[in-house]
C-alpha cells in the first residue's frame, strides 16, 4: 500500500511539475548553452591530454622498457613546445565564459523571437564589461574561462529579459520604410546596447568600490559555501539521487539535474586543468568526467551491468532489449534498456535503478580524495567507453581500473533485483504462451 501511494506521489504530483521545470525556458537555455561549449572542452582536453604525458621522469628505473622510453619521449616533446601545445587550449577552454555567455543568451532569445545576430553581440558585450574590465589598454582574461560561468548564466539571462523588456515596449530608434534592414537593425539596437552598458558598467563600478573584486571574482567568492558543498560526499549523493528519482518517474534526470549541476561540474574540472598547468596540486573531485564515467557506467543508473545480464536473460523481452540496448550502452546511452526493460515506474528495480548510481557516486569520491585515482583535468566525449574515457580523463590508468571495479560492484547490486524481474516476466511470458496455445487448440476443435 505504502508503495503505490509513492508511486502514485511520482506519476500524479512529481512528473508533471518536473516535466514543467525541465521545459522551463531559462532553464532550457542554460543547459543548452552548457551543451554548445561541450565542443572547446573536447578540444582544450586534448592539448591538455598531449600536454601533460602520463609518467614522471623523476620515478623511473635505470633501466626502462621501450614504452617507458616512449612516454619519455613524449614528455621531452612536451616540455619543449609546451606553448605550441597549449595555443589551442588557451582559445578554447581558457574561454568558455565567453562562449558561455553566448550559448545561453542566443537560446533565451531564440524563444523570445528577438533578432539573434544583433542580440548576441549585445549580451557578448554586457558580459565583458563585467568579466573583463580592461586596465592599461589590456583584456585581462582571468575570468574569461569557467570561472566566469556564473557571471556567463547571470548576465546571459539578465541581458535578455531587459532587450525583451525594451522591445516589448518598443523602445527603440525606428527608421524610414526604404531603409536596408541590415541598417535599420543596427539603429534599433543602439538605445539598447545604451541601457545594457549603463546597467553592466554600473554593477561593476559598484561591486568594485564594494568588494575589491569585479563582478566574477565577487560571485565566485558568494558562490564558494555552495560550490563546497556540491563538491562533497553528500553532494554527490543527493545530486544523482535526484536525477535518478526524476528518471524513475519518466523525466530526463540529466538534462532536468544538468541544467543547474553541469555548470559546476565543468568549473570544478576546468580549475583542476589551470591547477595542473601551473604545477600545483589539484583539489576538485566532482567534475564533469567523473559524472560520465563513473556514476554513470553505461548511462544514468549505471545500466551498464544491466545489459549484460540482460543478453543471458531466460525472459525473451529481457533478452531482446539487451541485444538492443547492449551497444549503445558500452557508449553510455541507455534508453533502450530505461525504457525497454522498463526501470521507468518498476517497483521491482526501484531500490538498484535509484540507489546504485548516488553510491558508485560517493565510492568514487572517496577514491579519487584519498588518492586511489587521480583527479579529472581534462575530458572526453561522453560516449567515450568508460574505461577510455576515464583514463583519457585524468590521464591515470588506475581510472580505468576502477571503472572495472565499478562494473563489477553495480553487478553484483543489480543481480538480486534483476533476477527477482527475470522470474516474475518467464512467468507472465510462460502463462501467456499457454494461454496463447489453449486458444489456437479451442479454434482447430
Amino acid at each position: 500500500m505504502a508503495n503505490n501511494k509513492f508511486f502514485d506521489f511520482l506519476e500524479t504530483k512529481m512528473m508533471p511539475v518536473m516535466g514543467k521545470v525541465a521545459n522551463q525556458r531559462h532553464l532550457s537555455a542554460v543547459k543548452n548553452g552548457m551543451i554548445g561549449i561541450i565542443p572547446f572542452t573536447i578540444l582544450g582536453s586534448m592539448c591538455l591530454i598531449l600536454r601533460f604525458p602520463p609518467i614522471d621522469p623523476s620515478k623511473v628505473g635505470a633501466n626502462p622498457n621501450f614504452f617507458i622510453k616512449m612516454l619519455l619521449a613524449w614528455k621531452t616533446w612536451a616540455d619543449a613546445n609546451g606553448d605550441a601545445i597549449m595555443m589551442p587550449f588557451n582559445m578554447t577552454m581558457a574561454l568558455l565564459g565567453l562562449f558561455a555567455v553566448i550559448g545561453i543568451s542566443y537560446n533565451l532569445a531564440k524563444t523570445y523571437k528577438l533578432n539573434l545576430l544583433s542580440a548576441t553581440t549585445l549580451f557578448l558585450m554586457s558580459y565583458l564589461v563585467v568579466a573583463a574590465p580592461a586596465t592599461n589598454g589590456a583584456l585581462p582574461m582571468g575570468y574569461l574561462d569557467a570561472k566566469g560561468l556564473f557571471t556567463a548564466i547571470i548576465v546571459g539571462l539578465v541581458s535578455v529579459e531587459v532587450l525583451k523588456f525594451m522591445e516589448d515596449r518598443d523602445i527603440k530608434i525606428k527608421m524610414p520604410d526604404g531603409v536596408p534592414p541590415a541598417v535599420a537593425n543596427s539603429f534599433a539596437s543602439l538605445i539598447p546596447a545604451f541601457v545594457l552598458i549603463i546597467i553592466f558598467y554600473a554593477l561593476s563600478l559598484i561591486v568594485q568600490s564594494a568588494t575589491g573584486m569585479i563582478l566574477p571574482q565577487a560571485i565566485m567568492a558568494m558562490m564558494a559555501p555552495l560550490v563546497g558543498a556540491v563538491d562533497s560526499p553528500i553532494g554527490v549523493f543527493f545530486t544523482v539521487l535526484l536525477c535518478q528519482l526524476l528518471w524513475f518517474a519518466g523525466i530526463h534526470g540529466a538534462s532536468t539535474v544538468g541544467a543547474v549541476l553541469t555548470p559546476f561540474l565543468i568549473q570544478n574540472w576546468n580549475l583542476n586543468a589551470e591547477l595542473r598547468i601551473a604545477g600545483e596540486a589539484m583539489k576538485y573531485t566532482y567534475t564533469r568526467p567523473m559524472w560520465a564515467f563513473f556514476i554513470c557506467l553505461g548511462g544514468s543508473g549505471a545500466t551498464l551491468a544491466l545489459a549484460f545480464m540482460m543478453l543471458r536473460s531466460k525472459s525473451k523481452q529481457l533478452s531482446s532489449v539487451g541485444k538492443v540496448g547492449i551497444l549503445p550502452g558500452l557508449f553510455n546511452i541507455n534508453e533502450p534498456i530505461i525504457f525497454g526493460a522498463p526501470l521507468v515506474l518498476n517497483p521491482i528495480m526501484f531500490i538498484p535503478f535509484v540507489f546504485i548510481s548516488p553510491i558508485l557516486g560517493v565510492l568514487s569520491y572517496f577514491a579519487i580524495d584519498m588518492g586511489l585515482v587521480g583527479r579529472a583535468f581534462a575530458t572526453a566525449p561522453w560516449t567515450t567507453p568508460a574505461p577510455i574515457g576515464a583514463f583519457m580523463a585524468t590521464m591515470d590508468w588506475r581510472a580505468a581500473v576502477w571503472v572495472v571495479v565499478l562494473f563489477v560492484l553495480s553487478s553484483l547490486m543489480y543481480y538480486p533485483f534483476f533476477k527477482t524481474y527475470e522470474k516474475q516476466l518467464v512467468q507472465q511470458e510462460q502463462e501467456a504462451a499457454a494461454m496463447e496455445a489453449g486458444g489456437e487448440q479451442t479454434v482447430t476443435a
